[in-house]
């Protein structure tokens, strides 16, 4: 089964006749587990659509687009974790009688792993993570290097490709991002969706800023753990710092699998299969 429905930020507006903030979110399958799995940038809520069907019979997948991303309708400049968390939390408020498995790839690892603390619902079982950002990604590790007055004169500056540009090969000659990165902007920048989807989440993920001390605090207080998955062949990883950032961490596991940074599908279909042993009767 594959339909969609709409969550509505709660939040007042500044100006009251502006549209209201909306998340459209996916859903696949009809099984008793509910998957909330976030996807990373640049993508959308249908990058999980063949591991929700794949799950279809034992797992119901909830994947919103996040806001500027897929046909989410985002009006408000940028979005913080409370915000997020708020959305997040209706979507759980909805299954409440329900396991619920949370899942989060690349940056939608970081946003799931900053709103942990302030999610709640009597059957949440797991947490993964694959290739999360935040942790010294190559393709983003640059926004968290970046002096926090500089996003803002930053994002303006992407709607403005040329000069965007320029600054992308000012920071690649001084080393802050890699030339994967300055390709990258350049071959996107003149999409004008790109462009509001750049500008609104530099606005927005240094608000999302790791913490691997509350993080394990979050964990050990719904008493779940949590997998990150990293691909042995990620160009967009800084593995050492990867590792430092999370293995340490008493109730995280890291799991090393051949591959780079794409979602894993046939991995984790093979992982929540093998949960749903010790959940489901």
């Amino acid at each position: 089964m594959n339909t969609h429905f709409w969550l509505t930020a709660t939040k007042p507006k500044k100006n009251p006749d502006q549209p209201d903030d909306r998340l459209y979110v996916r859903k696949y399958g009809t099984g008793h587990a509910v998957l909330l799995a976030l996807h990373g940038f640049g993508r959308n809520g249908a990058r999980m659509e063949r591991l929700g069907m794949n799950l279809g019979k034992h797992f119901t997948t909830l994947a919103p687009d996040l806001p500027y991303h897929g046909n989410s309708e985002w009006y408000g400049d940028r979005y913080d974790i409370a915000e997020m968390t708020e959305l997040l939390q209706q979507l759980l408020d909805r299954f409440a009688d329900r396991p619920v498995f949370l899942l989060g790839h690349s940056l939608g690892g970081r946003y799931l792993s900053a709103c942990l603390a302030g999610l709640h619902h009597p059957q949440l079982r797991d947490l993964a993570l694959v290739a999360p950002d935040g942790a010294g990604g190559r393709y983003t590790n640059w926004i968290d290097t970046l002096p926090a007055k500089l996003i803002r004169p930053l994002a303006r500056l992407t709607e403005r490709p040329r000069a965007i540009l320029r600054m992308s090969d000012w920071l690649k000659k001084r080393g802050i991002i890699n030339g994967y990165s300055a390709e990258y902007l350049k071959y996107n920048l003149n999409d004008r969706p790109f462009r509001r989807r750049l500008a609104g989440t530099l606005r927005s993920v240094l608000k999302f800023p790791p913490s691997p001390e509350a993080f394990e605090r979050a964990l050990r207080e719904r008493n779940i753990r949590c997998t990150v998955f990293v691909g042995d062949k990620d160009p967009l990883l800084h593995h050492d710092r990867l590792t430092r950032m999370y293995e340490p961490l008493p109730s995280v596991e890291l799991h090393h699998y051949p591959g780079s940074h794409w979602l894993p599908e046939r991995l984790l279909a093979e992982y929540y299969q093998n949960s749903l042993v010790t959940v489901l009767p």
